[in-house]
């Protein structure tokens, strides 16, 4: 019979990397445009706005992953235990 093992050093240092690359990910900071007051101005700020917000999501989606994926691997983890 073929036995399946969760191999957490692997899983672990994978999900570590992870992180770091998240930590990694650079948020965009506003830029003061002065006193400009151009329809190209508002439609560039607008547009800023729009990619801090999807980007803001996407870091809190990949943060709420790899938690689950922690608790994931943890549960695994205590079913091989088990299961030995």
């Amino acid at each position: 019979m073929v036995q399946i093992e969760l191999n957490s050093s692997v899983t672990d240092s994978r999900i570590n990397e992870a992180e770091r690359a998240l930590r990694a990910v650079p948020m965009l900071k506003s830029i003061s445009c002065g006193h400009n007051h151009l329809a190209a101005t508002s439609a560039w700020q607008e547009g800023e706005q729009m990619m801090r917000q999807l980007l803001s999501a996407y870091v809190a989606g990949v943060q709420k992953n790899i938690a689950d994926t922690r608790a994931n691997v943890a549960l695994l983890r205590r079913q091989d235990e088990v299961i030995r």
